[in-house]
């Protein structure tokens, strides 16, 4: 009689070993399923910053050139000839003796 108890036992303890592990299975698919969709949500993002990134690259190269042009302006500002070039250019002086001489376009 013994013998035929535990048979039920062993046969009780196999279906809730796979009914754990059964479980135990879906616990760990929907973890992963979550984690998957994290990751994925994490290299949309990561492409994005990494457009931004070069974006601001591009903006800064375009800033490093506008300052570079300033800064040779400024230099150039301290030469008096450029600086009588600049005032007849712009405001149409010319110096004491001079005829100014004015083009019409058609």
């Amino acid at each position: 009689m013994q013998a035929q108890a535990t048979a039920p036992n062993k046969r009780s303890s196999s279906v809730g070993s796979k009914r754990r592990l059964r479980f135990l299975l879906i616990f760990v698919l929907c973890f992963m399923s979550w984690a998957a969709v994290n990751i994925w949500g994490q290299f949309a993002k990561l492409h994005d910053k990494r457009n931004a990134v070069a974006n601001m690259e591009q903006q800064l190269a375009q800033a490093k050139k506008v300052k570079e042009q300033t800064q040779k302006e400024v230099a150039r500002l301290h030469n008096d000839e450029y600086l009588d070039q600049i005032i007849r250019r712009d405001f149409h002086y010319s110096k004491t003796g001079e005829t100014p001489l004015s083009v019409s376009r058609q």
